[in-house]
């Protein structure tokens, strides 16, 4: 799974490699997100309390076009990096050397209790940013017609001249005094 011991992290670093469906890696995600099985990459290597895990998500996930509002699946592959601190460092006053650590960094840091670590929320996370904002089925994507609503990648438009808009219609003859 996507759980490592603290002490298997004290001798050398650890390399998580799964591949499988989501559920079985224990990934709470909605079932257009992951319609294949995932591929997981991560190292976590300890250096004094501070544990820090690297690696990449690979998958492919079911989206609706924008323009044309057709579904198609997509691939997709997201790094990620967090540092793990215990809890106990939470308390502490932060030195001078840690709050540039803190404040300066583009690392997460998670805060952790016992002597399990568990990245499968982060990974969770990576999977949910890397939904694109717009999603497009192909780059020349012509969409729907505005008038007749055929898609123009599979069909011509039957539309006969340009659509009308008749909530403006009253202005058209309208004249300033």
């Amino acid at each position: 799974m996507l759980k490592v011991e603290l002490r298997s992290l004290e001798q050398d670093e650890v390399v998580l490699q799964e591949v499988d469906l989501a559920p079985k890696l224990g990934l709470d995600l909605a079932p257009d997100l992951s319609t294949g099985p995932l591929e997981i990459c991560c190292r976590l290597t300890k250096t004094g309390d501070v544990i820090l895990a690297k690696g990449w998500v690979k998958g492919k996930m079911l989206l609706t076009c924008d323009r044309c509002l057709q579904p198609f699946e997509s691939g997709y592959k997201s790094f990620f990096e967090v540092q793990y601190r215990p809890e106990a460092d939470e308390k502490l006053e932060p030195e001078e050397d840690d709050e540039e650590c803190y404040a300066d960094s583009s690392v997460e840091t998670i805060f952790f209790a016992g002597d399990m670590i568990d990245v499968a929320d982060e990974i969770r996370q990576t999977v949910l940013l890397s939904v694109p904002m717009r999603a497009l089925c192909r780059e020349g994507c012509r969409g729907l017609c505005g008038g007749c609503g055929v898609n123009l990648n599979v069909d011509s438009c039957q539309c006969t001249g340009k659509p009308t808009d008749d909530r403006w219609a009253k202005l058209k003859n309208w004249k300033p005094q």
